[in-house]
């Protein structure tokens, strides 16, 4: 009888572990909090949200499905354009086969990139960044925001040179946030 109750309750330690490891606790694997994603502020006010700092999910059965998803403060309101940044091969084509979703808040964008900007990258030659704007944002108040986008280019933080994906010649690599000014 105490074996059955032991192993009964070991079940259901092994079951709530599981069940809670895929968040970390809100903890990376080095341990520090990643409750708040580290976000660049640029000098004129853009906020750069970099893949490697967000948490991501990635579906390899519906990679339609991979998200990327940043917890952040923002401290200016005001009407934000929102860009996509890329690395890629090709310029004419980036190859998003879907729509990118990005939710903020209660606002969703929905578009497909383009590649309205390209520019050398001079990190990760020979690729070029393509900046693809996607739609505009308001921020009512300052504070704490979630952003999320949901696209099969949002691969694991690695260069496109070494990401090992045969074939894949454009990945999402940034998000940014530009203020209009009036």
């Amino acid at each position: 009888m105490i074996k059955t109750v032991m192993g009964v309750i070991v079940a259901m330690l092994l079951m709530i572990n599981q069940g809670c490891g895929n968040v970390n606790g809100g903890f990376d694997e080095a341990g520090s909090n990643k409750s708040v994603s580290e976000v660049v502020e640029l000098s004129d006010g853009s906020l750069l949200l970099n893949l490697k700092d967000a948490y991501l999910f990635n579906d390899e059965n519906n990679p339609d499905r991979n998200t990327a998803e940043w917890n952040f403060s923002i401290s200016s309101v005001g009407r934000y354009e929102v860009w996509l940044s890329s690395l890629t091969r090709d310029t004419m084509n980036l190859q998003y086969r879907n729509p990118v979703i990005i939710n903020f808040g209660d606002k969703r964008l929905q578009g497909q990139p383009v590649g309205n900007e390209i520019k050398p990258d001079p990190q990760d030659r020979p690729f070029f960044r393509a900046e693809s704007r996607l739609g505009s944002i308001y921020v009512e108040d300052p504070g704490h925001y979630n952003l999320q986008v949901i696209s099969e280019k949002v691969l694991p933080a690695v260069g496109l040179r070494e990401s090992g994906y045969n074939g894949v010649s454009t990945i999402l690599d940034h998000v940014i946030l530009r203020p209009l000014t009036n």
